[in-house]
């Protein structure tokens, strides 16, 4: 095995750990876990071992968040498939089957599909068997996977279904996985968390509001879901904006450039207006500028434009941290009073102070090429 498959296999094991701890714990969300383990796989070397954590959290509702990390990165699974708790006769000692699925690389000519085959003993023991699979999008394979929810999903059975068994026949078996940890009390800040609403379901674009400067295009052509993502076509110009206004929030989101990048950007505090450069504050997603401030009709104390201009500028703080074209990114943007501060990849690039609107729509440009985004959600705060 060369050492970037090696590494892509490291990627797969740590990934798929995410969300199994919470299965065999009889707890109510909301609730976080964490912990760390070990993972051994097959190489041309012999048998490697990659030690890794990760912290999981499960909402109100039931949703499924959290992250592994190990030198090599980071990773969240896609689907988790769990059987019924299972008590034996002594010791109080219980257990569930679980498969959890990861798609990697799902953009690329040769996506992979990662599964962990393995059981929950109580709630402090997880172990399994990591297999590779082939991923072709809308096979039987996929569909027996789970693949395509654009969510952790966490389905339950009395038993694990026949289809999903039969579908791990046809992956191949790499190594071993086997981790430990415990529940931990909600931090500071964890009940504005909860709070936290998702603005792209990942389906559809109900909530949310096209407007294009060709009156004659057509919005499905220029604003579509695909495999869980927001996808835009970056022609004509335009965009897409909530139907609801907020003040005070956290945003976070992802996007990636799929083919070659150019210009967009994450629109906040914008009024109403129907046309193509409406008053707001815009978060830069130009490629390369990704936590440049730009205020459109709109002003705030760092502006570095002439005066009179619409458009006010304020270039980012530090160096561009944006991965390569075609790897995903993520911004977070946090509005309050008539602050902004605008993080990229968890490095703060920007804050804008004295903004002169503090509330309005949230929007994502169409202007250039295609873009993508994903995990939209906006946290209050009041």
């Amino acid at each position: 095995m060369r050492h970037s498959t090696r590494t892509l296999v490291a990627m797969f094991v740590v990934a798929v750990m995410m969300g199994a701890p919470c299965l065999a714990q009889d707890v109510e969300p909301p609730f976080t876990w964490a912990g760390e383990g070990q993972a051994s796989f097959i190489s041309q070397g012999g048998i490697e071992d990659i030690e890794f954590e990760i912290e999981m959290s499960v909402d109100a509702q039931g949703k499924v968040q959290g992250q592994t990390s190990n030198e090599d990165g980071v990773s969240r699974i896609q689907h988790l498939f769990s059987s019924a708790k299972r008590e034996f006769d002594f010791g109080g000692i219980y257990s569930r089957d679980v498969v959890i699925v990861l798609l990697f690389n799902e953009y690329s000519d040769s996506p992979m599909l990662s599964i962990l085959n393995g059981r929950l003993l109580l709630d402090k023991f997880f172990y399994g068997e990591v297999m590779l699979g082939r991923y072709e999008e809308g096979s039987d394979l996929a569909k027996a996977l789970g693949v395509g929810d654009p969510y952790a999903t966490w389905t339950e059975e009395g038993a694990l279904p026949y289809e999903l068994r039969s579908a791990l026949r046809e992956c191949l078996p790499i190594g071993v996985v086997q981790i430990q940890g415990d529940y931990k009390e909600q931090e500071a800040g964890a009940a504005a968390e909860a709070n936290t609403v998702t603005l792209f379901s990942g389906r559809d674009l109900e909530g949310w509001h096209i407007h294009l400067k060709d009156a004659n295009a057509d919005p499905a052509s220029v604003w579509k879901v695909r495999d869980g993502a927001i996808w835009c076509a970056g022609k004509p110009h335009g965009f897409l904006r909530t139907k609801k206004q907020f003040s005070d929030f956290k945003l976070t989101l992802e996007w990636r450039w799929p083919e070659k990048p150019t210009n967009s950007g994450v629109l906040v505090r914008m009024d109403g207006a129907e046309k193509v450069w409406p008053f707001c504050m815009e978060a830069q997603l130009m490629h390369n500028r990704a936590g440049d401030v730009v205020g459109m009709g709109c002003d705030f104390n760092e502006n570095k434009s002439k005066e009179g201009q619409f458009f006010r500028y304020a270039p980012r703080k530090n160096e561009s941290n944006e991965k390569a074209p075609g790897g995903w990114n993520t911004y977070e943007i946090v509005c309050r009073g008539d602050t902004m501060e605008l993080t990229v990849n968890g490095q703060l690039q920007n804050k804008a102070t004295g903004i002169t609107r503090t509330d309005g729509y949230i929007g994502l440009q169409s202007e250039g090429s295609p873009i993508m985004f994903r995990n939209i959600k906006l946290t209050p705060l009041n």
